[in-house]
C-alpha cells in the first residue's frame, strides 16, 4: 500500500514539474527580423513598396527644385572662385557682390524649401507608412504566435544601437515573414490618396 502511495505521488510530482517547465518563458522560441529587408525591391513586403514609392513620386518635384538649386549655388561659387583666382586681372567689386548676395538669397531658399520637403516627407510617412507599419506589427504578433515564438527581435534596431554580441543565422526568420505578410489578404493597411 505504501509503495502505490509513494508512486503515485510521484507520478504527481513528476506531472507537475512537466507542466512547470512547459509553461517556462524560456521554453519558446526567440527570432530575429531584419526589418530593412522590408524595403527590399525584389523581396520585401509589397505593401510597403508601394507606400514608399508614392511617397518618392509625391516628392520627386520637390527634390528636383532643390537639385536645380544645389546645382546654380555650385555655379556661383565656382563664378566667385574664377573672378578671384587670377590677381593680374581686377575683380569688378560690384559684380563680386551681386553673385555673393544671390548665393546667399539662393541658400535661404533652398534652406527653406528643405525644410518644406523634411515637414511634407514626415507628414506622408505618417500618413502612408503609418497604417502599414501598425498592419506589419499585428502580422508580426499574429505570425509570432502560430509559429510558437516568445519573443521576435528587430535585429536592425539593434545593430543600430551596436546592442548585438552574438547571433545564430538559423534564427534569421525576415523571409519567412515577408513571404507570411505578403500572403495575406488585404487588412486595415490602406494607402492614403496623394495630396
Amino acid at each position: 500500500m505504501s509503495l502505490l502511495a509513494v508512486s503515485l505521488i510521484l507520478t504527481a510530482l513528476m506531472a507537475v514539474s512537466a507542466s512547470a517547465q512547459a509553461a517556462q518563458p524560456g521554453a519558446g522560441k526567440i527570432g530575429w527580423l531584419n526589418t530593412s529587408a522590408f524595403a527590399d525591391e525584389k523581396a520585401g513586403i509589397a505593401k510597403y513598396l508601394g507606400a514608399l514609392k508614392q511617397i518618392e513620386s509625391e516628392m520627386k518635384p520637390r527634390v528636383t527644385e532643390l537639385q536645380a538649386l544645389q546645382a546654380r549655388l555650385k555655379a556661383i561659387s565656382e563664378d566667385l572662385n574664377k573672378m578671384q583666382s587670377n590677381p593680374a586681372i581686377p575683380v569688378d567689386q560690384k559684380a563680386f557682390a551681386a553673385k555673393q548676395d544671390e548665393g546667399q538669397r539662393l541658400q535661404r531658399e533652398g534652406e527653406f524649401k528643405k525644410k518644406e520637403l523634411d515637414a511634407a516627407v514626415d507628414k506622408r510617412n505618417q500618413d502612408l507608412l503609418g497604417p502599414v507599419t501598425s498592419d506589419i506589427l499585428k502580422a508580426v504578433q499574429d505570425f509570432a504566435k502560430q509559429k510558437g515564438y516568445v519573443a521576435v527581435l528587430d535585429i536592425s534596431m539593434l545593430d543600430q544601437a551596436h546592442a548585438i554580441l552574438a547571433l545564430d543565422p538559423s534564427a534569421d526568420i525576415t523571409k519567412e515573414f515577408i513571404v507570411f505578410y505578403n500572403a495575406r489578404p488585404n487588412s486595415t493597411a490602406t494607402t492614403a490618396t496623394p495630396r
